[in-house]
């Protein structure tokens, strides 16, 4: 890879553009910044966000209980939600995904413990969960992902150490996981990622791997293990699948960086990030991809999107 472009970063009324050539690695260190001011409402420990086919961004601004779109530039486009248990309210939204063929918006509610779902604009359509471990029921949901083909919704059920499947409409259809280590379990898994060929991916937080399965929950492979080398982790808190190419890419948050892998879990590359995006909560950074490359995370302790675009070899 020539060289890394950090070329968006939202905050509540700025957008930094920062420029750099490196080789396979970003680093900040030496990065020149153009400020430019933009008339968007301010983010408040933005927890969650999604990309869809025309390059908006669809952000849980959690600490706002509320839900933010952007456009490829950064330019606000609208808001909406509040604090609240009523529909189209929010108490901590945590998870976003795009049904992009349909233009539905899904949001994990964690602090109230149940899914809501919405048009594209923000208008709210249901909404399904409650407290408890029954079937359908959460203790803390907070990775969502949709299979569009199937139209199947996956939510990670935190506190319950499991995955929930569900049809578009909020009707429960299956559930898998314990707490454990071995295949098939999880210690308090982050987030949940969707491939072309409708696998599921978890990012098992608490046993620093990711888990592959197919649409039904059965298990395929797992990759993995507490450290710092390529391919190891130390509190992945999230993870993304790049369409239509599969790639598979991880926030691991307690070594500081991205790392990207083939659909099999084969190591392709990393980039590190600054101590400003990294955190140790499990929440503390969401991730997705563009088509195009272009990586978007978000910053609970920054209040900022970051983008970093891959540039072509030189």
């Amino acid at each position: 890879m020539g060289g890394i472009r950090l070329s968006t970063l939202i905050t509540g009324l700025t957008i930094v553009c920062i420029t750099i050539s490196v080789g396979s690695l970003l680093s900040f260190a030496h990065a020149q910044s153009i400020q430019k001011t933009i008339g968007s409402p301010g983010l408040n420990a933005p927890s969650g966000i999604v990309v869809d086919t025309k390059g908006n961004l669809y952000v849980a601004d959690s600490g706002n209980n509320r839900i933010q779109e952007f456009d490829a530039n950064g330019k606000f486009i609208r808001t909406w939600g509040s604090f609240g248990t009523s529909d189209g309210q929010f108490n901590n939204p945590l998870g976003i995904t795009v049904d992009y063929a349909r233009g539905y918006v899904y949001v994990t509610d964690s602090g109230n413990n149940r899914v809501e779902k919405f048009t594209s604009n923000g208008t709210f359509v249901t909404k399904w969960g409650s407290f408890g471990k029954g079937d359908g029921e959460f203790n803390t949901p907070i990775g969502i992902d949709e299979d569009e083909a199937k139209q199947n919704v996956y939510v990670t059920d935190v506190g319950n150490n499991r995955v929930e499947r569900f049809a578009s409409n909020g009707l429960f259809v299956s559930q898998w996981g314990s707490i454990g280590s071995g295949p098939s379990q999880f210690n308090n898994p982050g987030r949940v990622a969707v491939d072309p060929s409708g696998n599921v991916f978890v990012a098992d937080f608490g046993n620093d791997r990711i888990e592959k399965f197919d649409g039904n929950g059965k298990f395929i492979n797992m990759w993995g293990s507490l450290g710092q080398g390529n391919g190891q982790f130390y509190n992945p808190t999230d993870m993304t699948v790049q369409f239509p190419q599969g790639n598979v890419y991880v926030v691991d948050t307690g070594n500081q960086r991205v790392q990207e892998f083939s659909n099999d879990g084969k190591f392709l590359n990393k980039w590190e990030l600054p101590g400003s995006i990294a955190s140790s909560s499990i929440i503390g950074v969401d991730i997705d991809v563009n088509s195009a490359g272009a990586i978007f995370l978000t910053s609970k302790s920054g209040d900022n999107i970051n983008v970093i675009t891959s540039l072509p070899a030189r």
